[in-house]
Formats: structure tokens, sequence, C-alpha cells
């Protein structure tokens, strides 16, 4: 199962990278990618993850998460 966040303040790489570290250390998060020019990541699951996970991972790399659809 995949999952789009929306998240604003991404502008590099880096931002990205920093972004894919902290999702994928949520439990049940098999991948993620980040795309800076999106504003959004996309992750791949073994299981169901509340969105207030993925709203702690998003605001722990220091950026807003919007929502997850």
């Amino acid at each position: 199962m995949k999952k789009t966040i929306i998240i604003e303040g991404m502008s590099c790489e880096h931002c990205e990278m920093h972004t894919v570290k902290e999702l994928e250390k949520i439990d049940g998060v098999i991948s993620a990618a980040a795309d800076a020019d999106q504003g959004e990541a996309v992750v791949e699951l073994e299981k169901e993850v509340a969105e207030a996970e993925f709203k702690a991972a998003v605001e722990e790399a220091g950026y807003e998460y919007i929502k997850t659809k």
C-alpha cells in the first residue's frame, strides 16, 4: 500500500534525504521517496500507519506536514 504525504518547506535534495530518513524510521514503512519540487513524499507501507506518525516524522525533519492522501 502507498500513501502520499504533502509537505511544505523542502527545497533541495538534502531536504528530500532528511525527510526520507525520518519517514523510514516509522514502524510499517518499507520505503519512502521525497520530491521537493512536488512538495510531497510517497511511502510504501507493510501495514497501516497513523497519520500522526507521518506528521511527527515530517516535523522532526524540520518541515511542515500538510496532509496524507
